[in-house]
């Protein structure tokens, strides 16, 4: 995805769907609604995202790009390890 210069700009475990109900299924990503295409030296402003997973700099509406979402992908890698979100508002 974002070797084509697409940043999700929404990813989250709800948007990640399973292929079919095997142990084979491949793990898909959905909901491109926030979606944006850049380009190499662009960079995007506009605070969209989930608020648990979004990262600072989009909080800040300071300008990101692809790292946006690798930092959600890491709040998913920590939902997953320890059943919460790492920055959630009830427990933080």
């Amino acid at each position: 995805m974002h070797s084509f210069g697409i940043v999700h700009r929404d990813l989250k475990l709800e948007n990640i769907m399973m292929s079919d109900s095997t142990n084979k299924g491949i793990p898909k990503l959905v909901d491109f609604g926030l979606a944006k295409i850049v380009g190499p030296n662009e960079t995007a402003v506009e605070p969209f995202g989930t608020l648990g997973y979004v990262a600072p700099e989009v909080l800040k509406k300071e300008p990101y790009s692809f790292s946006a979402d690798v930092w959600s992908l890491g709040c998913m890698v920590h939902a997953l390890l320890s059943g919460s979100l790492p920055f959630d508002s009830e427990t933080s």
